[in-house]
């Protein structure tokens, strides 16, 4: 067993013991850990590492820890959330879908990770209590991109960066769409961060931007565009000079780390899909689209995950098949309409609806106030921003990062119920809200 592997053995098990004999945030922290780190995905991981499930072992040992510890305070309460049982709802009707679902076993897969999103949900409201819990989340999520990000720099061979990151994030677009929420996220940890940890985040920040850019994802890069001026938006506006400068230096830091190959890349957005002989535009999206609205018509229930891909040989033309076979869906909206029927369409504008509406509420909350979740808020607000954008270049139904912010969504509801009355310094914005119970 190499060194490498022994240290991630040891930090592991020290991760869970501290979930049980400390507080539950650990666990949680450990299972962020592992969703970056993947021993399966690494060379010092392979062998007897590989067959262990890791991420499935510190969740089990968080929502132990979550029901063994009496809390002594209110945390967020995870069943008055209608985004929460959206996802429950969602999860029963892919059940439903099993009976008639085209790839049952892509199917089935999808329906074993929604119940993993259950409990992440559960794990993320019930074990960040407070702003100062929310700041170590934060920051396992910012330092875990940051380790792909160094990922990338010691392995970058050229061309598009594939293959760096776990289950979920391991293809160039879904990997840069990851890393731009570490980016957005470590703007909120800078400007509410000590000394150190603003130092942290500028040695950190440049390796995160440089996968980014090694993606040359041309969904990435609107998507960090969007979600910049979203954060520019819902910042406070004790903070919006300082904002506005570190806007200007992330743009300088950017421009410093791209080549005329990226570049030449994004600049066929222009082309809008449209086939250009010569060029990638990545053709065929708007045939795609006009399929898929086909393949709805005909199955207004849907036919399960991944069925534009099953269904695309007799909807499109060959021309525009990868490899003259199939053709995956290119737009998470179409796919949630297509796969999953009315259902799944209502479902994702449900959503994105709930969301819109509690980071409004939470900003109204906050907007006056000073401290760590004053300072958070915009990130979430961003992130949400940046993966709606996403949304439009790729599919990701399965994208965790999602699910991990909707939850945070919920934890901010909770903890900024009186943030709006306190002061400065109050230690209601730096202690979980409630009573002992």
């Amino acid at each position: 067993m190499s060194l490498t592997a022994v240290l991630f053995l040891l930090a592991f098990l020290v991760g869970i013991s501290l979930a049980i004999v400390r507080h539950p945030i650990y666990g949680l922290l450990t299972y962020v850990g592992v969703f970056y780190v993947h021993p399966p995905s690494r060379w010092w991981g392979q062998g007897m590492l590989a067959d262990i499930r890791w991420s499935l072992i510190a969740a089990g040992v968080t929502i132990l820890a979550i029901l063994v510890r009496r809390s002594k305070f209110h945390t967020a309460s995870v069943t008055r959330s209608g985004a929460f049982w959206g996802i429950v709802a969602f999860l029963l009707w892919l059940c439903v879908q099993s009976f008639w679902a085209l790839d049952v076993d892509a199917h089935i897969d999808l329906i074993s990770i929604y119940l993993k999103f259950v409990l992440v949900i559960v794990m993320i409201c019930k074990c960040v209590e407070s702003a100062e819990h929310l700041r170590m989340f934060l920051w396992a999520h910012v330092l875990g991109c940051a380790y792909l990000g160094w990922l990338a720099f010691t392995t970058y061979a050229g061309g598009r960066l594939d293959g760096i990151g776990g289950p979920g994030i391991n293809e160039a677009n879904a990997a840069a769409l990851q890393f731009v929420t570490g980016i957005i996220v470590a703007g909120s940890l800078f400007l509410g961060g000590s000394l150190k940890a603003r130092g942290t985040v500028v040695a950190v920040i440049p390796f995160v931007v440089n996968a980014l850019v090694s993606t040359i994802s041309r969904g990435g890069f609107l998507a960090a565009g969007i979600g910049g001026v979203i954060f520019n938006l819902f910042t406070p506006p004790k903070h919006r000079s300082v904002v506005r400068i570190m806007s200007i230096l992330a743009l300088l830091l950017f421009a410093l780390l791209t080549n005329d190959m990226y570049w030449q890349r994004i600049s066929t957005i222009k082309y809008k899909g449209e086939q250009v002989e010569g060029v990638d535009t990545g053709g065929g999206r708007l045939e795609i689209l006009d399929a898929q609205w086909r393949m709805f018509r005909t199955h207004p229930l849907g036919c399960g995950h991944m069925c534009t891909t099953a269904l695309s040989p007799s909807y499109l033309d060959a021309r525009f098949l990868s490899g003259g076979i199939a053709r995956a869906s290119h737009n998470t909206f179409m796919t949630m309409l297509v796969d999953h029927g009315l259902v799944g369409g209502a479902f994702y504008v449900a959503l994105l609806a709930w969301i819109f509406r509690s980071i409004r509420t939470v900003f109204g909350r906050i907007r006056r106030s000073d401290g760590f979740i004053a300072t958070a808020v915009p990130a979430v607000a961003a992130v949400f921003a940046a993966i709606t954008v996403g949304d439009m270049f790729a599919q990701y139904p399965k994208f965790e990062a999602r699910i991990w912010f909707m939850s945070l969504v919920i934890v901010l509801l909770h903890l900024s119920k009186d943030t709006s009355a306190s002061s400065p310094g109050n230690p209601v914005d730096t202690q979980p809200q409630g009573t002992s119970i």
